[in-house]
C-alpha cells in the first residue's frame, strides 16, 4: 500500500465533488444542505487523514461522503422524532377549545414555564434556543463552545424533564 498524499486526496475530491453533490441532493432533498455536507465530508476526509495509506482515493473519498450523508440524515430522524415528542406535549389533538381548557392551558404553561426555571441554566438556555427560537444545533454548538452531540444531549434532557411533567399533569 502507498500512502496517499494530500494533493491527490484533493484531486480526487475535486474530481468526484459533482456526484457527490448530486447523492447528497438526491438523499436530502435540499441544496443547501447537500452544499454543507460535503463540506463536513471535506473536513471528516482531512480530519481522518492520520498518514494511514490508502489503495483506493477515489472510493475512500465516497465513502467519507456517505458516513458523512448517513450521520446527518440519522441526526436530523431523531430531531424529527424530538419535535414530535414536542408537538403532542405542547398541543392537543381537540379543536374545542372551552374556557374550562383555556384555564387549564393557562396553569400547564405555568407549570412547564416553572420546570424550564429549575433545569439547568445552559440546558434551558440551549432547549429554548433551539426549540423556541429555531437555532440549529451546530450553531448553539459553536456559541457555547460545543460538540453538536451536548446539544443534542441538552435539548434530550429538557425533554425527558418536560415528558415527566406531562406524566405528571396527565395523572
Amino acid at each position: 500500500m502507498k500512502k496517499i498524499d494530500l494533493d491527490k486526496l484533493i484531486r480526487t475530491f475535486v474530481k468526484v465533488s459533482p456526484r457527490l453533490q448530486s447523492i447528497a441532493r438526491a438523499r436530502t432533498r435540499c441544496a443547501a444542505t447537500a452544499e454543507d455536507l460535503i463540506q463536513d465530508a471535506w473536513l471528516n476526509l482531512i480530519k481522518s487523514q492520520s498518514g494511514t495509506a490508502i489503495e483506493a482515493p477515489t472510493g475512500y473519498v465516497v465513502r467519507v461522503a456517505n458516513n458523512t450523508i448517513i450521520g446527518h440524515l440519522r441526526k436530523e430522524k431523531r430531531r424529527s422524532q424530538i419535535d414530535n415528542e414536542i408537538h403532542d406535549l405542547l398541543w392537543e389533538t381537540t379543536d374545542e377549545i372551552s374556557p374550562e381548557r383555556v384555564v387549564i392551558g393557562r396553569q400547564n404553561l405555568g407549570t412547564v414555564q416553572a420546570a424550564l426555571d429549575k433545569m439547568p441554566e445552559k440546558t434551558r438556555r440551549i432547549f429554548l434556543m433551539n426549540r423556541i427560537d429555531g437555532i440549529p444545533h451546530r450553531r448553539i454548538a459553536d456559541m457555547f463552545g460545543i460538540t453538536d452531540e451536548a446539544v443534542y444531549y441538552h435539548i434530550r434532557r429538557a425533554l425527558e424533564r418536560l415528558a415527566e411533567l406531562r406524566d405528571e399533569l396527565a395523572d
